[in-house]
């Protein structure tokens, strides 16, 4: 299906999927400040139009039009979803870098965000490197370490339980040691365990501090 651009789009076009006329020419008329703002067709117009115009009450035809008018002339892989700075600096990867960019990148580090794509190929072609450090910022215990990180194995010789190699050959680990110890992440006071008890959708969300896990794991070990 071709689809037209953001700035081809009328009150016509989003009458089509269903949507009453009043409420289409008001969509009309949100979609056409967003494009006064940001262009007919980049991410910011994107990000635009589905914190403001989107919702899950709206046909999702309605949605796909949207989308890939806003796309229409942009290339292949388009990001339907574009985190807010705020929200992307509390992410893993992103303290990660912060704290360790230059290290893997040197002087090629610029931020998190413009050097993504330089720490995504760096941490495939150095698996031994970007490994040792996720493991140690996850503060995982071995009980006995591993001899590398990955061992590769020829085509066709590696037994069938890794054929094509293994993933840290000769370590040993105790789970229930890594997922009740105390560290420099969590404490005894935080949430380690959230869920919804089955079929009741409409109850709150139940939590289990470190604290509580380990005081059931204990009863029921003993």
């Amino acid at each position: 299906m071709a689809y037209k651009s953001l700035s081809s789009i009328t009150v016509s076009d989003i009458e089509s999927h269903g949507i009453a006329r009043e409420d289409a020419a008001t969509l009309h008329e949100r979609l056409a400040e967003i494009i006064g703002i940001h262009g007919h067709g980049t991410p910011a117009t994107w990000q635009h139009i589905s914190n403001s115009i989107l919702n899950p009450e709206l046909p999702f035809s309605f949605h796909q039009m949207l989308f890939y008018g806003c796309y229409k002339d942009y290339g292949p892989d388009p990001p339907a979803w574009v985190p807010h700075p705020e929200s992307a600096a509390l992410t893993n990867v992103w303290q990660l870098l912060e704290r360790r960019g230059e290290e893997f990148l040197g002087s090629a580090y610029k931020d998190p965000i413009t050097s993504f794509d330089d720490f995504q190929k760096f941490s495939v072609s150095n698996p031994e490197i970007y490994w040792k450090y996720v493991l140690e910022e996850m503060n995982i215990s071995f009980s006995k370490p591993p001899e590398c990180i990955i061992r590769d194995s020829p085509p066709g010789e590696g037994p069938l339980s890794h054929p094509s190699g293994q993933w840290l050959p000769g370590a040993s680990i105790n789970p229930a040691q890594n997922c009740l110890n105390v560290n420099g992440k969590r404490g005894l006071n935080d949430t380690v365990i959230i869920w919804r008890d089955e079929q009741h959708d409409d109850l709150p969300l139940q939590r289990m501090t470190l604290e509580e896990l380990r005081e059931e794991v204990w009863i029921n070990a003993s």
